[in-house]
Order: structure tokens, then C-alpha cells, then sequence
């Protein structure tokens, strides 16, 4: 700075720089606990087709009870109530966090019940229809329009 500046401004300037500073560390933090806590995995994309998911092997420990239950589409209750633990101040918490604060001796247990419940819940698939037996071609055959 060129000794001209009013102490003022040198003042205003200080102040600024400072409150930049921390603006970008406290934010830097909010990203890295972020990442920290997904570990760097991106949320499933939603289906295409706007169908729920089925297969309860793409359940990961770092999703969350609310997350699982718009995926497959089994209301939250029920998931709750299949793992015993109140959903009241668990929604934001994960598979693995509550894993960890519920039944730290029984690793697994609540992803296992998670996927038990789904698959209770869900529809037993519709049977294929049986294919129609289609005669074939022969030259003497009518041609298809």
C-alpha cells in the first residue's frame, strides 16, 4: 500500500481481509465435514422411469432412513419400527451412525433389518406372461401387412 492511505481505510481494508478469511474457512470446514461424513459417495440418482428400486443389495450404511424410503418406496414408519428405534431426531442421522449409537455390538444389524422390512413390504413379482406360440413362416404363408 503506498503510505498515502488513510489509517481509515488501512483499518477498513484489515478488517475486510480478516472477515474473508474466516467466511472461507468456515465454509471450507461445512464442505469437508460434508465429504467426510459421505465419503465420497453421490446419492443414488433417482430412476428414470420414476419406478422405486427393488433391489435391496444397492442399500449403502451411509444413507439415511428417510432416503431409503422414498428409494423403495416403504414408508418410513415401518422401517423405523422394524429397526425398534423412535424416528425422532434420527431422520438426518445414517444407517451406520445409528448402527453405531443403537447396537454397537451387532455390526450390520440394522441394514439387515432395513432390507428384511423392504422386502416384506414389497409385492411378490407379477409372473411373466406366458409367451404365445407363433407358428412359423412358410412360403405358402399369407403375407403380414
Amino acid at each position: 500500500m503506498s503510505p498515502h492511505v488513510n489509517p481509515k481505510h488501512r483499518a477498513l481494508i484489515f478488517t475486510l481481509t480478516i472477515l474473508g478469511c474466516l467466511f472461507i474457512l468456515f465454509f471450507g470446514l461445512r464442505v469437508f465435514h460434508a465429504y467426510k461424513k459421505f465419503q465420497g459417495h453421490p446419492p443414488m440418482p433417482p430412476s428414470p422411469t420414476g419406478e422405486v428400486e427393488t433391489d435391496v443389495e444397492q442399500i449403502r450404511d451411509w444413507m439415511t432412513i428417510p432416503f431409503i424410503s422414498r428409494m423403495y418406496g416403504v414408508p418410513e414408519k415401518i422401517l423405523f419400527d422394524a429397526i425398534g428405534i423412535s424416528p425422532e431426531g434420527n431422520h438426518k442421522k445414517s444407517i451406520e451412525e445409528l448402527d453405531e449409537e443403537y447396537f454397537p455390538e451387532a455390526d450390520g444389524y440394522i441394514i439387515e433389518r432395513v432390507k428384511a422390512a423392504i422386502l416384506a413390504h414389497q409385492s411378490p413379482p407379477m409372473p411373466a406372461a406366458p409367451l404365445t406360440p407363433v407358428p412359423p413362416l412358410t412360403p405358402d404363408s399369407p403375407a403380414v401387412p
